[in-house]
C-alpha cells in the first residue's frame, strides 16, 4: 500500500510575508534601515542594542510559551485555515497585494503631462 505525504497548508503568516506588496515593502524598509545604521554610528549602536533585546525577549517568550502553543495546536490550525480563506478573498478583491510596492507607487502617481504636472482626472470616473 502506497503512502502519500500530505503537505500541510502553509501558514497565513508565510502567505502574507510572500505577497509581492509586503515582501517588496519589507525589502525597501530593511534597506533603508541598514543604510541609516551605516550612516549614523551612534544610531547604529542604539539599534543593535534594541535588536539584541528583542532577540532575547523573543527567545524567552518562545521557550516559555511552547507548551501552551503545543496544547493549542489544533485550535491554531483551525484559525489558520479560516485566516487563509480570508486572505484568499482579500487577494481576489485587492489585486494590489500581488504587485510590488514600486509598481503601486508608480500607479498611484498617475499619468503625467509633458510639463510634469499630473493630468486632470475625469470626474465621471
Amino acid at each position: 500500500m502506497a503512502s502519500f505525504a500530505v503537505d500541510p497548508q502553509p501558514s497565513v503568516m508565510t502567505r502574507v510575508v510572500n505577497l509581492p506588496l509586503v515582501s517588496s515593502t519589507y525589502d525597501l524598509m530593511s534597506s533603508a534601515y541598514v543604510n541609516t545604521k551605516d550612516q549614523y554610528p551612534y544610531l547604529k549602536s542604539v539599534c543593535e542594542m534594541a535588536e539584541k533585546g528583542v532577540k532575547t525577549i523573543t527567545s524567552v517568550a518562545l521557550t516559555s510559551d511552547l507548551p501552551i502553543i503545543q496544547k493549542l495546536e489544533p485550535q491554531i490550525a483551525i484559525a489558520n485555515t479560516y485566516a487563509c480563506k480570508g486572505l484568499d478573498r482579500m487577494e481576489e478583491r485587492l489585486p494590489i497585494l500581488n504587485q510590488p510596492s514600486t509598481q503601486v507607487v508608480a500607479n498611484a502617481k498617475g499619468p503625467r503631462c509633458r510639463d510634469g504636472q499630473e493630468q486632470p482626472r475625469d470626474p465621471a470616473i
